[in-house]
């Protein structure tokens, strides 16, 4: 190559520059839109399972007396426990692979 001659010896790709940061940028999108997805079935899943198992502690309380010693923790259980059923729902028909 000659001092004069401003021709570049190794072929440049006539790809426009603004596509690059749309691939990367849809790339990353796709993978938030992954990590998001995999939050979601987690947080189904957890909420699921809490509606499940805090039926357990109202026996417990409701035997030892527990429900008139502390009505604010029973309400809270029984919040916490409409919330999990909510949240759960359709937990069962998200690991459907169809």
């Amino acid at each position: 190559m000659s001092t004069t001659d401003r021709t570049p010896s190794v072929p440049v790709p006539s790809v426009p520059n603004a596509s690059v940061p749309e691939r990367a940028g849809s790339r990353l999108a796709a993978a938030a839109g992954a990590v998001a997805s995999g939050a979601t079935r987690t947080g189904r899943a957890t909420a699921f399972w809490a509606a499940a198992l805090l039926p357990l502690t109202y026996l417990p309380m409701l035997a030892a007396g527990g429900v008139s010693a502390r009505p604010l923790l029973f309400a809270g259980l029984l919040a916490a426990h409409a919330a999990a059923l909510v949240l759960g729902r359709g937990h069962a028909a998200d690991d459907d692979p169809r």
